[in-house]
């Protein structure tokens, strides 16, 4: 039975890297196993579709008869004096109860741990990876989720996958350190890079329709040129000592890379070097995003600081936001000032940045499960989000366009109180953070401001 976003319970899970539960290390198996996008059966997949659920609050009749008798006013008068009776609480509570109607899709079940996700520069399909090894391909809509195609290309861990800018080709990395390039009409493999790296793969970007970049978990980044007959890169260099955690294009003519380390790389596209790297920062850097038509770039933390750096100067930083009660894991930009984070804790929240302010909380998954990896569609209207539970969210983000940006709050500062529980604080944070529309969650001072009394 399917189910709909709103009815569906959050399912623990473990790390999302620590947990890759390979029963062998080995990588000889799976380079030699031949798995070149093998269809498999569609078993653990659950779409999600939309679903009327009955109000129990309603007291009516849904039929469309519009006579009256005199009677029946009598009677109408007699209800409407009754209802201004009504207590403002069951008034309030019958309210929230209504049934809204989906302005988004609906989540995604899956039977395994989602690794990454990316969604379809062009058509309305979602693509997903996960822990076993498998691709699924789903058409997405706010009626219903179909599942298009289900693959078996690896016997480990997909750690990422990425549509080109053409949207003809899916980029896909794997722990058993080979790089597929698949095509998306066929869904067959077009090109296959096996042992690419020394060590597994962490990350990959596609920079065009023939060049992409990988990167491992011991610091290396490789460019690759697809209209090359061998399998070597055209581009090796280690420059970190830790995992490359993203990519991210931020010109024709430059390219950037963050780290485990604590570092961000830029690297020349024309000469094919690297340039400028940035200083050690305290905690590891896990994600990029630009806002002021790139002329600014904002780096998520560890420490759950966004870092901002001007362009073409990414030595050190020349502004900061910090404030995020935990790691930022994910980030992207949905206007050309405001991007989400998504965190540790499990909130995605939206920071409007130059001049910068703390929108609120636009969703989370259930039981505080960390966001790991996030997406935009194509037409910017929907980001989609996965944890530890093994679904994938959607949210609907269009009234961020109409939103008042000079309300200024930034997340998880709290005033001053004798509290020193940390449980309690986060707690109470919570509690205290905004929350938007499309947030489950409502606004406690939204919820009573029907009680206030007339002055």
């Amino acid at each position: 039975m399917v189910e709909s976003s709103d009815d569906l319970d959050a399912v623990n899970g473990a790390d999302m890297e620590d947990s890759d539960i390979d029963s062998d290390d080995s990588d000889s198996d799976d380079d030699t196993d031949g798995t070149d996008a093998e269809d498999i059966a569609d078993v653990g997949e659950e779409a999600g579709s939309s679903k009327t659920k009955e109000n129990p609050f309603f007291d009516g009749s849904d039929s469309g008869d519009d006579s009256f008798e005199d009677s029946e006013d009598d009677e109408s008068a007699k209800k409407e004096a009754e209802e201004e009776e009504e207590d403002d609480l069951i008034k309030a509570l019958k309210a929230a109860r209504q049934k809204k109607e989906r302005n988004c899709p609906a989540d995604i079940k899956t039977s395994e741990l989602i690794t990454d996700l990316s969604f379809h520069p062009e058509a309305e399909v979602i693509t997903i990876g996960n822990i076993s090894g498998d691709l699924s391909v789903f058409r997405y809509s706010n009626q219903d989720n179909k599942l298009e195609k289900k693959l078996r290309i690896s016997k480990k861990t997909i750690r990422g996958i990425e549509y080109n800018e053409a949207g003809d080709s899916l980029l896909t990395v794997s722990k058993d350190k080979s790089f597929r390039i698949l095509d998306t009409e066929t869904w067959t493999v077009r090109t296959k890079y096996v042992k690419c790296h020394d060590s597994a793969l962490y990350s990959c970007h596609s920079l065009d329709p023939h060049i992409s970049v990988t990167g491992d978990e011991d610091g290396f980044v490789k460019m690759w040129d697809s209209r090359q007959n061998n399998d070597t890169s055209v581009m090796t260099y280690k420059r970190f000592d830790e995992y490359v955690s993203s990519f991210l294009k931020i010109d024709d003519h430059h390219l950037l890379a963050s780290s485990g380390e604590g570092t961000i790389q830029s690297f020349d596209l024309r000469t094919r070097r690297p340039d400028i790297q940035s200083e050690v920062y305290e905690s590891e850097l896990n994600c990029m995003a630009t806002v002021r038509s790139g002329t600014k770039l904002g780096v998520g933390s560890g420490a759950g600081t966004v870092y901002l750096f001007s362009k073409d100067q990414y030595g050190l930083h020349s502004d900061q936001f910090p404030g995020h009660p935990d790691s930022v894991n994910t980030m992207l930009s949905v206007t050309d000032n405001v991007v989400m984070t998504g965190c540790e804790d499990g909130n995605i929240r939206a920071l409007h940045l130059y001049p910068h302010r703390f929108l609120g909380v636009v969703g989370h998954h259930e039981g505080e499960l960390p966001i790991e990896k996030m997406d935009v569609s194509s037409s910017g209207e929907v980001i989609a989000s996965i944890s530890h539970d093994n679904r994938v969210k959607f949210w609907n983000v269009t009234y961020l366009e109409e939103m008042d940006y000079n309300k200024a709050r930034k997340p998880g500062i709290l005033p001053k109180s004798t509290v020193k529980s940390k449980a309690k604080k986060q707690q109470l944070l919570r509690e205290n953070e905004h929350q938007l529309p499309s947030s489950s969650r409502g606004n406690r001072k939204e919820f009573f401001s029907g009680f206030e009394e007339d002055s």
